[in-house]
């Protein structure tokens, strides 16, 4: 059996197993966007109004939660009384979302760009990157190639590196104009300890 690792909880109630989009930001830190729930529901993230490491909770492993504001925004079943906006709270429930920050100077390297990268995240675990921005422009994954456990030799450190199939798009719209014209690129984006990070040229 899988284990849950995301996962949204009301208080009385079960948990539900959700695949979850977040933003990991250039410092380590998580910003969760939305969930979906296996009825096909989305609810985006309207407010959150705290994070807790799940290390200090009673009983829990390493993690974090996410007490938040939830407002559906998507259903395949209209229903005006659905659509509301609810306290609840969503679970990273493993350790690679621990939240500590310990990429201290020993990490950086002028070869080195901290970056924002978003991922889809599925109840057991898995993830599938969906977008990663750099210096402002914004890139849509198209396809991922490869994962291994591979340091960069350039830069150092010990990390996971990702080679992407990715493209440009407009910030906000996915859809911009010239899209089909966009030129499709091979990238790599390495996570190490807590962070993405780029490769850069160096003056």
């Amino acid at each position: 059996m899988v284990k849950t690792v995301v996962y949204v909880k009301q208080s009385g109630e079960p948990p539900v197993p959700v695949t979850a989009r977040l933003e990991w930001l250039p410092d380590g830190k998580i910003k969760p966007l939305l969930f979906w729930t296996p009825g096909g529901n989305c609810y985006g993230v309207r407010h959150e109004y705290e994070m807790t490491p799940l290390a200090y909770l009673k009983d829990r492993g390493e993690g974090i939660r996410y007490k938040i504001e939830a407002e559906l925004i998507e259903t395949p079943e209209p229903d005006p009384e659905k659509l509301y906006a609810r306290e609840t709270y969503l679970y990273f429930a493993d350790n690679w979302f621990c939240g500590k920050t310990f990429v201290d100077e020993r990490y950086r390297h002028a070869g080195k760009e901290f970056i924002t990268v978003t991922l889809d995240v599925f109840p057991g675990g898995d993830y599938e990157l969906v977008y990663f921005k750099v210096k402002e422009t914004r890139y849509m994954v198209e396809k991922t190639l490869k994962i291994e456990p591979h340091a960069s030799i350039k830069a150092g450190g010990a990390g996971i590196r990702h080679r992407v199939e990715a493209r440009i798009v407009d910030a906000f719209d996915d859809n911009s104009p010239n899209q089909d014209d966009a030129v499709i690129r091979t990238s790599a984006l390495y996570f190490e300890v807590n962070k993405w990070f780029v490769l850069m040229k160096q003056t």
